[in-house]
This record gives C-alpha cells, structure tokens and sequence, in this order.
C-alpha cells in the first residue's frame, strides 16, 4: 500500500523508502503529515494488517486447490471448484481493503462561510460493496447446516486463518469508529459498514471451507459444577465435547 521514492543508491526504480518517516511522522495522500501513532494511522495500518491475513488465506486456498488438482488425475475432478467462488471473491476483498485504506488516508476539508473547518468527504464508498458481501454470505450459509451453537476456530489451517482474518476485522473496525465520528469525519461511514459486514463474511467462509474440505465443526462447550459426596458443589467438569459432521456422506453410485 505504498509507492516510495524514485530510485535508491543501487537502482532508478521506485524504492520503498523515503526516510522522511525516521523521527516518526508519515504522510497521508493529502500531503500532510502526522504522527504515525495517529488514529488515522492506526487504522490505515490495521486495514493493511488485515489485506495480508486475507492473502495467507487465498494463499492457502489456491495451495489447496493445486493439491486437488494432483491427486485427482480425472477431467472432470481438474476442472471442478473445490471451494467454489471463494478464491476469486478474497481477491475482491483485498481490493476493496485498499479502497478502504485509500479513505483513511485522504481525509479531505473545506471552509465553511464561518471560516471554520468543515470535513468534505472524500470519494464514496459504494454501499453495493457490502450487499455483494451479504449475497455471498447468504450463498455459503444455504449450503451449511444451521448454527445452533458457538463454535471453536477449529479445522483447516485455512479456516484457521479465516477466523483471525476476522478477528483483525474487528480491530480494524474499532479503529475506523472514530473516523466517522463529527469530531474527525474522514471516512465514509459505508466503508464502516463494509469492514463491520466483512468480518461476518470470515466468518461464513472459515465454516464453508471446512464444509468443502468435509472437515468437522467442534462447538463450544460450557464449564459445569458437579456435586460432591455432601450435596455441595464440587469440581469442575466439562460436558461430553459435540462435533457436528458439515458435509452430509454422499452415497455410491450403483
């Protein structure tokens, strides 16, 4: 998410380091510079954090997929989708996590006839962004058994990674919170609405990439109190563990 400086001591390529940032002050795409522990950084950076989790995980899928690819040597196994449109919507993601990050780092003003500061926001956030995310979701969720239960980031490395893409999710969100507050009133609030929406969609895809690799899904399981010999409550214990089959088997053809 960054461009650098043209040419370094060894080349006349764009080099990814400026130095201006050595005493701790960044540029935003406005020209100005703040303090890199300023909010606006801790959310453009958070935003960035969280791109890279969704490129382990479409990493991960398409390392996945060449896997299928060998070990299924018929036609028809090569050229099906093991996790159907998957891969190409986290590409769509990390782009959109730009466009995100391009928001923050553009806050934009004008001055009102009071001469005083008035935020002008800078280019909208589409709010279709997020409806595209809640088709997907609601696409995943039909193929899933319902969710009666919390359940544990269990499963494939993938699905792993799915649930901190949508824990750092979160983070980002709580980061961009006060951007949208009048106080600051940098960042579009559907940008806000997209990151909220987005770490439900981690979510439904960590349970959908354990249904396609027919991986189990492990619930929660709450801590419970026995009674000892006097009636009183005792030591702790822990129900039976519950593992939910996703992918129901399919039968044979005769």
């Amino acid at each position: 998410m960054r461009f650098g400086s043209a040419g370094g001591k060894l080349t006349s390529k764009n080099v990814p380091y400026t130095r201006k940032g050595d005493t701790g002050t960044s540029q935003l795409f406005t020209g100005e510079r703040r303090s890199k522990d300023d909010v606006l950084f801790e959310a453009l950076g958070t935003v960035d954090e969280l791109c890279t989790v969704v490129g382990v995980v479409y990493a991960e899928l398409n390392a996945s997929i060449e896997k299928h690819k060998a070990e299924n040597d018929t036609e028809a196994k090569n050229n099906s989708t093991l996790y159907a449109d998957l891969p190409e919507q986290l590409l769509d993601v990390m782009s959109r996590l730009f466009d995100v990050g391009s928001h923050i780092a553009t806050p934009q003003y004008q001055q009102n006839k009071e001469s005083t500061k008035e935020k002008k926001r800078n280019n909208e956030f589409h709010s279709h962004h997020s409806s595209l995310l809640e088709e997907w979701i609601d696409t995943m969720t039909e193929e899933l058994p319902e969710l009666t239960s919390f359940i544990l980031p269990t499963g494939s490395t993938t699905s792993a990674q799915l649930h901190v893409a949508r824990t750092v999710c979160r983070r980002a969100e709580r980061r961009m919170v006060p951007l949208v507050q009048p106080e600051e009133g940098t960042v579009d609030p559907a940008a806000l609405a997209y990151v909220n929406r987005l770490s439900d969609y981690f979510f439904t895809a960590a349970r959908f990439v354990n249904y396609c690799e027919d991986r189990d899904e492990v619930q929660y399981r709450r801590e419970e109190r026995g009674l000892d010999e006097t009636g009183k409550k005792g030591a702790n214990f822990q129900r039976e563990r519950v593992v939910v089959k996703l992918k129901k088997k399919e039968v044979d053809d005769v």
